[in-house]
């Protein structure tokens, strides 16, 4: 369930047809994300309000209420269309699958040691999410 800066955030890139950066989201929301307010690195990229746009947008699309994908990039912030959000999916899954096989390079390294023993279920859960992975969208 989003809370009420969350649906704002939502409703304010719904508007928006081009990338948006984070400084821009606080200048167009300043209620929600006051930088104005924080005294140190106040130009730069730790503030608590980017951080604060960056759990907004996690968990804007972890939300099941909401149908649209946003989608980050250098550039910034914005509502994918459906051709975007195919290739914003395909290279998270690329990532995360890189990150799977090095954690299997380093499990079989272990093992060789006999430092570490994964239990069954364990590895058939991941096992199920590598053969299970596709790229529809």
């Amino acid at each position: 369930m989003l809370n009420d800066r969350q649906i704002d955030l939502y409703k304010f890139l719904l508007t928006q047809h081009s990338f948006i950066s984070k400084k821009e989201i606080c200048k167009a929301m300043p209620y929600h994300y006051p930088r104005h307010l924080e005294h140190n690195n106040n130009e730069g990229n730790k503030s608590v309000a980017f951080g604060n746009i960056s759990k907004d947008i996690r968990a804007i699309n972890n939300s099941d209420d909401i149908e649209n994908v946003v989608i980050g990039t250098k550039k910034g912030y914005k509502i994918a269309t459906h051709e975007e959000a195919k290739k914003y999916i395909e290279s998270r899954f690329k990532r995360d699958l890189k990150s799977l096989k090095l954690n299997w390079k380093l499990k079989r390294k272990v093992n060789i040691d006999g430092q570490l023993r994964f239990e069954d279920e364990d590895i058939k859960e991941v096992m199920t999410f590598i053969k299970g992975g596709n790229n529809e969208v």
